[in-house]
């Protein structure tokens, strides 16, 4: 394991060339990494608790829970005392959610209840969806193509989960 004297460059160098020799021997695919850099600085995320109606709060809970419950460092996790926010209601804006960092430790993120009403013909999975790709954008992760839950163009009424494509490029971030 990198000592932690290794800067976040360093580590990443380190699981670059992990992974890299990993698909030498084993003769796996690479993961295209798509990092943007301007997430989190680490994958315990602490978020201040939200107060929703049940239609919001579910799918949203859930959002927690889908990256918690991959084999990635990802660790999000509400505290009364944490600065970082999310926060439903209706923006002018065309987008769903918007991910905005407000320092290492914190950030918010805005969910566009309009455009989701309007759009969603699931409304708990088109929450859930678009609040795990924020998430994702937290963990560092770039919009990408293919199947991911960072490509924008997915079925958010469908596609819930970080993808293995997502796990595995958090796990090289991290």
């Amino acid at each position: 394991m990198p000592s932690k004297a290794l800067g976040r460059t360093a580590r990443r160098g380190l699981a670059t060339a992990a992974v890299l020799g990993l698909m030498l021997t084993t003769g796996a695919n690479p993961a295209f990494a798509h990092w943007n850099g301007t997430g989190q600085d680490i994958a315990s995320i602490h978020l201040r608790p939200y107060s929703y109606n049940s239609a919001w709060q579910t799918p949203m809970n859930k959002a927690l829970s889908n990256w918690n419950a991959t084999s990635s460092p990802a660790n999000f996790y509400k505290n009364s005392n944490s600065g970082s926010t999310i926060t439903a209601k209706s923006y002018s804006n065309t987008w769903y959610g918007l991910y905005q960092r407000c320092g290492g430790m914190c950030m918010y993120i805005k969910l566009n209840s309009r455009t989701i009403n309007r759009d969603a013909s699931n409304f708990a999975n088109f929450v859930t969806s678009t609040l795990v790709h924020e998430f994702g954008h937290a963990l560092n992760l770039a919009h990408n193509s293919g199947t991911s839950i960072m490509n924008t163009s997915r079925n958010r009424n469908s596609m819930t989960k970080p993808q293995p494509h997502d796990v595995s490029d958090v796990n090289a971030y991290y």
